[in-house]
C-alpha cells in the first residue's frame, strides 16, 4: 500500500510520467482490442473471374468473325463455336513424400494437400494457372463457302488461330436470302 501512495505521489508531481505511462496504458489497450475488430480485405485475395463459359464463347465467336469477314472471297459471315470442356483451373498444393524401408522393402508414402488462401479456412484454394476451355469444333457460314480456296484459307486461319484440327472446322455457303 505504501509503494502504492508513493506512485500516485508521483504521478502527481511530474506529469512528463504520467503522459508517459497513460499513452502507454491507451497502446496496450488498442493492441488487445484491435484482435477482436475485424477490418474488411483491403487486397482480394484471388483474381475474380467476370467471363463465364458462353461469353468466352461468344467473344471468340465475334474475333473470329471479323476476321473472317475481311478474308478475300468470303463476303458475310456467321460463324459457331462449340466447346469440349469448361476452363481448368490448377491449383496450388503441398507435397510430401516419405520413405520408410525395412531389410528388405521399402514403402513409399506420398501426401498431397491443396494450399489454402488464408491458410485457415476453406475458402478456396490458391490458383496457379487457368486454362481456357477447350474447342470441340468451329462453324462459318459465308458467302464464298462454295469456294474450296476460300473454305480453304478460312478453314487454315480457324486452325491456326485456335490451336485445332482441320476436321473440327466446317465451312458452308451462306444462303443469299440470309442477312
Amino acid at each position: 500500500m505504501k509503494s502504492f501512495l508513493e506512485l500516485k505521489e508521483k504521478f502527481k508531481s511530474e506529469k512528463k510520467l504520467f503522459i508517459l505511462v497513460g499513452l502507454g496504458l491507451l497502446g496496450i489497450l488498442l493492441l488487445c482490442g484491435s484482435e477482436f475488430i475485424k477490418m474488411p480485405d483491403t487486397e482480394e485475395k484471388q483474381p475474380v473471374q467476370t467471363d463465364t463459359q458462353s461469353e468466352y464463347c461468344e467473344a471468340l465467336e465475334q474475333k473470329l468473325q471479323g476476321v473472317l469477314s475481311k478474308t478475300q472471297g468470303a463476303g458475310r459471315v456467321e460463324v459457331m463455336i462449340t466447346l469440349q470442356s469448361s476452363d481448368e483451373k490448377i491449383y496450388a498444393t503441398d507435397e510430401k513424400t516419405n520413405y520408410k524401408s525395412s531389410q528388405s522393402v521399402t514403402e513409399r508414402t506420398y501426401d498431397e494437400q491443396y494450399v489454402l488462401a488464408d491458410g485457415i479456412s476453406d475458402t478456396g484454394g490458391i490458383v496457379l494457372k487457368t486454362n481456357a476451355p477447350e474447342i470441340k469444333g468451329v462453324i462459318v457460314v459465308c458467302d464464298g463457302g462454295d469456294n474450296s480456296a476460300v473454305a480453304n484459307q478460312i478453314t487454315n486461319a480457324i486452325c491456326a488461330s485456335l490451336g485445332i484440327q482441320s476436321n473440327c472446322v466446317s465451312v458452308l455457303k451462306m444462303t443469299s436470302g440470309e442477312e
